[in-house]
């Protein structure tokens, strides 16, 4: 049974990356820290909230209740803190209820579906003084600390002058693996997503570079949708795809820093996935080739021709590490970055901290995200602060007036 002296939470929506989110507590438990307990789901689909209460009991011992609304949730089982696994559009509809009911919250990237959504979270956290974090998980994995570190303070690569980041693939949406799964389908409509992968895939990107090189100050992108794919969505009705599938972008960063951004799934023939940064003294390459910017590690080469792999970039990260600095970024030993994540949202409720992620953080890294559509529909260079600021918003505002936010 749960007992009564440990942070009692919930989780809202408990669909694909809910899942994700649970191997994170089970992975945290394991490791020793047991200061939390899963006392509800919510979901408003019985069949789906079934399964993951019975996942729950398998891993936990004990069973939460389950609600069909956070309306219903909230003053019940004694919870204090939801972790927030919907899909974009109801990011808001949960989280500022659950923020006006005093519960501190975890949101999933990106944290609402539009830059007023957003706005409107963060006003909801402040005027209740509850926590609101956001699940953002790269940048807290070993690697992606390794890397980090190798850039900016080891500065193995010299002084940071630009990047190129591109990838081409195909990916026919029209195939019955993507028609037949709800976690793509509602991905594909711009109602229930806010936009393509430059917003769900992206924002872990954008993320990554405020962490990394701080600020992007202005963007010029063109998107483009070259697939004609029919959904038949449970929310909207029988819809066509609508958000982007092809983009490209230039990023201008405060510190002079600029990029280039580019990625499609409409691009048959040769596949391209490659993340490479420049600087002064050499190149750092991604592993991945994802938008998850070092999610998993990068090498070195200097001008010289010298390489250095990750393998030797991590042991040196390792051998410089204090003990205060391991513990801080990798309590109980845990380098998975999806588990410390849901670490950090337990001990910032605990402890009455800020989590390391707060939503005014995700602010200005999605704003770099919606500045690219605000920027493709103007056809114009746009500032993301103006983005931020709800100065441009013509992208945004059909979406605003259908949610009524």
């Amino acid at each position: 049974m749960p007992s009564s002296d440990k942070l009692r939470l919930a989780i809202v929506g408990t669909g694909g990356i809910a899942g994700a989110h649970l191997d994170g507590y089970r992975i945290m438990r394991q490791a020793g820290f047991d200061k939390f307990e899963i006392v509800g789901l919510c979901d408003n689909s019985p069949d789906r909230r079934g399964a993951y209460a019975a996942k729950v009991r398998d891993i936990f011992g004990w069973e939460p209740a389950q609600f069909s609304s956070v309306e219903e949730m909230i003053g019940k089982e004694g919870i204090v803190a939801a972790d927030i696994c919907t899909p974009h559009a109801f990011h808001h509809t949960t989280a500022i209820p659950c923020l006006e009911g005093g519960l501190d919250v975890m949101v999933e990237k990106p944290c609402g579906i539009t830059m007023k959504a957003t706005r409107l979270t963060m006003e909801a956290a402040k005027k209740a003084d509850r926590i609101c974090a956001v699940a953002e998980q790269v940048r807290r994995g070993i690697k992606a600390r390794a890397m980090n570190w190798a850039v900016n303070e080891a500065k193995m690569i010299g002084d940071l002058r630009f990047f190129s980041v591109a990838g081409c693939s195909h990916w026919d949406f029209n195939a019955e693996q993507y028609k037949g799964a709800y976690a793509w389908q509602w991905r594909l409509l711009k109602l229930l997503t806010g936009g393509g992968m430059i917003f769900d895939a992206g924002v872990h990107f954008s993320d990554m570079m405020l962490y990394l090189f701080g600020r992007v100050e202005e963007v010029y992108g063109w998107i483009g949708t070259f697939q004609d794919v029919t959904i038949e969505s449970p929310e909207l009705g029988t819809q066509k795809m609508d958000v982007e599938d092809t983009f490209i972008t230039t990023l201008k960063f405060a510190s002079g820093l600029v990029g280039n951004w580019s990625w499609s799934f409409s691009a048959p023939g040769e596949a391209v996935a490659t993340q490479i940064f420049y600087g002064s003294e050499g190149s750092a390459r991604d592993r991945g080739g994802w938008m998850h910017t070092f999610q998993n590690g990068g090498d070195i080469t200097l001008n010289d021709g010298t390489q250095k792999p990750y393998e030797e970039i991590e042991a040196e990260f390792r051998a410089q590490l204090d003990a205060g600095t391991r513990d801080r970024l990798f309590p109980y030993g845990v380098e998975h970055d999806v588990a410390l994540e849901c670490w950090d949202f337990v001990d910032s409720c605990l402890k009455r901290r800020k989590p390391e992620i707060p939503v005014e953080t995700t602010q200005i890294a999605k704003g770099m995200c919606m500045a690219i559509y605000e920027s493709a529909t103007a056809g114009v260079p746009v500032k993301v602060q103006d983005v931020c600021d709800g100065k441009i918003s013509a992208y945004q505002d059909p979406i605003d007036e259908y949610w009524g936010i």
